[in-house]
């Protein structure tokens, strides 16, 4: 069955149509992906931008025209934490519901849950223990399994747009800038008790985790089936850290492999991998393209 997903990130918004067969993603048709930035400001106002919402409303319409035009029965929209958090979040849902767009908000423990989907559709993870972790625009979803079996997920506060709101990446970053955001985010992680966790594997996903596969692949153009499965030692990780802090935003730009849009953002995000792989005292990660919005047409296609 063919079915489309709509992942309504607070950074960037994704468009999957895929072929499905028993909750497998086994050919895809049509992607897209626009970087949006719906939650930037949210943190300070807890209102959405209204050229923000313009914006969005836009890549929404252009997307469900290209739904339309695949003539797919079965899809879903879902929206994550930036409009589960705007108080202005009716606004852009009305607009949307003018252009017969539904969408539906998703909590935090169901974003973790389609992302198991997506993940679980490309990494054998049912003969093992597994650490999910998808790092998003508005918070990061934690996904710990044994043998396929879900033992817990868990919701924080703690997205890319968010540390961009609220510090100033786009110049050279120095050592007390890394600090005050690693010290944010060690905060925000002591709800996870890590050292009751002892994953066989670690996996990134979403956009911070695919982009370092990319820079680490130098990928002129990107490619899904090549970040699937990228492994990436914490050496690699730190290297391409240390590289980028030192430049500004217009010298990121230069970077193969780091996406449009994402040169202020990938530095929270990378600082959140390191933090994470430091608790979980591991050096090895495993980069899944596939995530909420593959879990997403999965769950379309239950639908």
């Amino acid at each position: 069955m063919i079915t489309a997903g709509v992942d309504v990130g607070s950074n960037s918004f994704r468009l999957l149509i895929a072929e499905v067969v028993d909750d497998k993603i086994s050919n895809i048709v049509c992607e897209k992906r626009v970087i949006t930035r719906l939650a930037e400001g949210l943190s300070q106002t807890s209102k959405l931008k209204t050229e923000n919402i313009d914006k969005s409303v836009n890549v929404l319409i252009e997307f469900f025209k290209i739904i339309k035009k695949y003539n797919v029965k079965n899809y879903f929209f879902a929206a994550t934490s930036a409009v589960r958090e705007a108080s202005n979040s009716g606004q852009f849902l009305a607009k949307l519901a003018e252009n017969n767009i539904e969408i539906n908000i998703i909590n935090g423990e169901l974003e973790a849950e389609l992302t198991f989907k997506g993940v679980n559709s490309v990494i054998d993870i049912k003969s093992c223990n597994s650490l999910i972790f998808d790092i998003g625009g508005g918070s990061t979803e934690f996904i710990s399994s044994k043998n396929g079996d879900i033992v817990f997920t868990e919701s924080l506060d703690l997205g890319v747009v968010k540390f961009c709101n609220m510090f100033d990446f786009s110049h050279a970053v120095d050592n007390e800038l890394v600090r005050k955001v690693k010290k944010n985010i060690e905060k925000k992680l002591e709800k996870i008790n890590f050292s009751a966790i002892h994953p066989d594997k670690v996996i990134a996903t979403a956009g911070t985790a695919t982009t370092l596969a990319a820079i680490d692949l130098e990928l002129e153009h990107y490619d899904y089936r090549k970040t699937n499965g990228h492994k990436l030692h914490i050496s690699k990780i730190k290297a391409i850290f240390e590289k980028i802090i030192k430049m500004n935003m217009t010298e990121r730009q230069k970077i193969k492999g780091l996406e449009k849009g994402r040169e202020d953002s990938i530095i929270p995000g990378i600082i959140i991998v390191m933090t994470v792989m430091a608790k979980l005292n591991t050096d090895n990660l495993i980069i899944s393209d596939f995530g909420v919005r593959e879990g997403i047409v999965i769950a379309a296609s239950n639908h």
